[in-house]
This record gives structure tokens, sequence and C-alpha cells, in this order.
């Protein structure tokens, strides 16, 4: 069996790196700024490393140190949620989900009634995922992010999402006006995107649209935007087999034309392996695959 060290000194060192400080520790953990600092000490000798670098009354955490952290208050969160489901096994499980705002608007929220009524012991607590980062931030269980999860996938389970597919969409009330019937009578029209150079449209147009260059053009900070203001006719926005899906279905969008190009990013389910096996996590995982059709 692998010797760990004691649950009192790694809390200790958890919180000490926490704050940065062995005096804020103490008085966290209710013992003297002594005691700490012996705890610390003995933790040091046992796993042979230097866990803090000392400049005078204050400390720091070396990058291994906060490494260590980070997993510990992850194991700790586990040690808890194990304690309360033996304390009371319908206790409520609340998992942290971070998501672009575009795919919540778009595509999450009018789903997670029946993840509610599916699972009603888990508390869902929804983060906004920045669209640059790869991987979940801290304390957060599962995010959806863009561009495909983290390059080194080791320590992360990484389940894909289907692969975008980009496509003109526009209010049923613009399209019946008959000005839409081939891809060059977009010249015609006000073009709306939400990447500030337009190159999603430029790649559709380059494959689809010969040499045509719209005059008029419309940018908006999210996907989202650019359908809601499709559906008020205010122009043709590019939409996607994820966002505009349920805008389609319900008749608020139609697509003037079949042609759509692939995009380079993909979203993906992303969560730290060591949170995988956590039966909410699971339940979680488990239902996303269902609404994915897997």
């Amino acid at each position: 069996m692998r010797r760990l060290p004691s649950l009192g000194a790694l809390k200790t060192f958890e919180c000490a790196a926490r704050h940065a400080h062995f005096g804020r520790a103490a008085t966290e953990l209710c013992v003297t700024d002594s005691a700490v600092s012996h705890q610390i000490r003995q933790l040091e000798e046992q796993l042979g490393v230097a866990l803090f670098v000392r400049e005078g009354r204050q400390v720091r955490p070396t990058p291994a140190a906060g490494r260590l952290m980070q997993r510990l208050q992850q194991a700790f969160e586990l040690i808890g949620e194990a304690c309360d489901q033996l304390r009371d096994p319908s206790s409520l499980a609340v998992l942290r989900l971070a998501v672009t705002t575009e795919l919540a608007q778009k595509w999450l929220i009018s789903r997670l009634s029946d993840f509610s009524y599916r699972y009603p012991h888990i508390t869902l607590h929804l983060y906004e995922q920045p669209i640059e980062a790869t991987v979940p931030g801290q304390d957060i269980d599962v995010a959806i992010t863009y561009g495909g999860g983290p390059a080194d996938s080791s320590a992360y389970f990484v389940r894909p999402l289907p692969a975008l597919e980009f496509f003109p969409v526009c209010s049923p009330g613009l399209f019946n006006q008959g000005t839409l019937k081939v891809p060059k009578d977009l010249a015609r029209h006000c073009l709306l995107h939400d990447d500030q150079d337009g190159k999603t449209w430029t790649a559709w147009l380059a494959r689809h649209g010969g040499d045509l260059r719209p005059a008029r053009h419309l940018y908006l900070p999210h996907a989202g935007l650019t359908l809601e203001a499709a559906i008020q006719g205010q122009g043709i926005a590019m939409g996607d087999n994820l966002t505009a899906q349920e805008d389609l279905h319900s008749g608020r969008l139609v697509r003037p034309f079949a042609a759509s190009i692939t995009a380079l990013g993909q979203y993906a389910l992303v969560c730290e392996r060591v949170r995988q096996d956590r039966p909410a996590v699971a339940q979680l995982l488990g239902w996303f695959a269902e609404q994915l059709g897997d």
C-alpha cells in the first residue's frame, strides 16, 4: 500500500499554501504559528522537496506546491462529499459547469429542465467558460470548451462534441421576400457576424459565393446575439448545427442555402480525470452523451 503523509499535515499544508502565510493558516486551523511551521517542515522532510520559499515572515508556495495544493483541494472535496453521502444518502450534490455564453444560450439552457427532472439530487451551478480557455477553471467540475480541449489530455477526460458546420441563416420573413435565391444575392443584405474580422463569412463566401464582397456588415460580440438579430430580420447570420439547431427546428430561422463549411475548431466536454468517477459527474457526462446522440 502506498505510504501517505498524515491527513492533518496535508490539511495544514493546503491551508498555508492557500493563504501563502503560516500565521493566517494557524488562525484558520486554531493552532499556533510554530505548530504550522513544524508540520510543514515534517511534510517537506517526508516528501524530500521544499514546498515554500521563505522570505522573512512571508512564505511563497513553490510551483510544485501549487500543483499539490490544487490536487489536495480536489481530494478534500471528494472526501467531504463521500462523508455527506454517508450521513445522508439523499443529500444534494453540487456540480459546477462552465460553458461558453452562446452555447449556454442557444443549446444548453432549454435542456436543463430534463436534467433536473432526471437527477433532482444534483444542483448545477453554471459559469461562463472563456472562449479561449481549453481546460476547466479552478473548482469547475465540467467545462464545455471550444478548440477541442487541452493539448495534453493525460490529466483530463475529453469528449469532442459533433464537428461544427457553418451556414447562413435568416428569418422566414426575410427569406419569403424572394431576394435570397442564390449566394450572390447576399450582396443586397447585411451580414451579421460575431468575429470582428468576419473570417467565418469570408471562408463561406470564398467557397460558395465566388468573388462576392457584400458592402454591409454588422459585428455583434456573441453568436447568440447574431442569431437573435437574424430572427428579428436585421440581416443574415452565420449559424451552426449546434447553436442554431433549436431556432431552425422551431421555424424562427431558415437556411436559405444548403451549402456549409466545416469549422476548424470544435466544442468538447472536458473534466479532470480525478473528478470523472464521482457519481454526480458521471451522471452529468452520461446525460450529455444522450443529448448528443451517443
